[in-house]
């Protein structure tokens, strides 16, 4: 399975956020599953790509050249993938990913998920999405969701579009209850 995490770039962060990030880590590599990610050397997306690589699993990383540019690529990820901008790095990673997972993370993060879920809503995609809301990170924009169709902004049946898990293991039975389907990874040509 080729799961999408979408995570922070921060270094700054509650101890909480590494260990939930080392633990999806392991088990994506446990697994022999891929990771499919922004591929930085920073915050989150290192702890998780180290942790899948040390427990076996493959890390495809895709990033933009400007970050590329500013030193900010993962050392040695299995593929690495530079794309022209932003918006190539969110299309690629959606074409890759059986399942998206969101862990904490701030505006990039954000904006990532809120992207998979509109599109997901408007049957552009129909993979998995699991909004990891570790030590309640994820609370105020879920109640920003709900107040969005109580007032009648959204649908509600937006709540069916995602699960939402309190930590690691509830992220993984979604995933494994959700059994995205596999299909081979196809980022582009290797940089």
């Amino acid at each position: 399975m080729n799961v999408c995490v979408f995570c922070a770039s921060s270094s700054r962060l509650a101890p909480v956020y590494v260990e939930a990030a080392v633990r999806l880590g392991e088990w994506i590599g446990r697994c022999r599953h891929t990771l499919v990610w922004g591929g930085c050397n920073v915050g989150l997306m290192q702890v998780l790509g180290e942790a899948v690589q040390r427990s076996g699993g493959r890390t495809s990383a895709v990033l933009p050249a400007f970050l590329v540019e500013r030193g900010l690529a993962f050392a040695a990820p299995d593929e690495r993938v530079v794309s022209a901008d932003m918006q190539e790095r969110k299309a690629r990673l959606r074409a890759a990913a059986d399942a998206f997972v969101a862990l904490p993370g701030g505006v990039g993060t954000w904006e990532e998920l809120l992207e998979v879920v509109a599109l997901k809503k408007l049957e552009q995609l129909d993979q998995p999405i699991v909004i990891a809301d570790i030590a309640g990170f994820y609370g105020p924009l879920l109640e920003q969701l709900r107040r969005s169709f109580d007032e009648g902004f959204t649908a509600p049946d937006v709540e069916l579009l995602y699960d939402v898990a309190v930590d690691v293991a509830g992220v993984i039975a979604c995933l494994e209850r959700r059994r995205p389907r596999t299909r081979p990874l196809r980022l582009g040509p290797e940089v």
